[in-house]
């Protein structure tokens, strides 16, 4: 995790850190996707067979999208000496 280690403003090093995700769109996104694979399950009149290949090509997808809205997640940063905040993103490099 590389986001700011000291505050901008006190320069102070103790700093908590927060990750927030959008819970929101994870389950639409969960819920679009589990739809659609039952509907293409019942239009099929499938097999147990069809449904297993189904299922596992639901677990494929949905841990792609997790994996895809992961690298979107915001840092919520608070300086614990004087109270400033700001967000970043995980992966963003900070010139020294």
């Amino acid at each position: 995790m590389n986001v700011q280690q000291k505050c901008a403003k006190c320069r102070s090093t103790k700093i908590d850190f927060t990750e927030m995700i959008n819970r929101r769109l994870y389950v639409i996104i969960y819920v679009f996707v589990l739809l659609l694979l039952a509907l293409i399950g019942i239009s099929l009149q499938g097999t147990p067979v069809i449904y297993l290949f189904l299922g596992l090509a639901g677990a494929f997808v949905l841990f792609a999208v997790r994996l895809s809205l992961e690298k979107r997640k915001v840092i919520k940063c608070v300086c614990l000496d004087c109270g400033e905040s700001w967000q970043t993103a995980p992966n963003v490099v900070t010139k020294k």
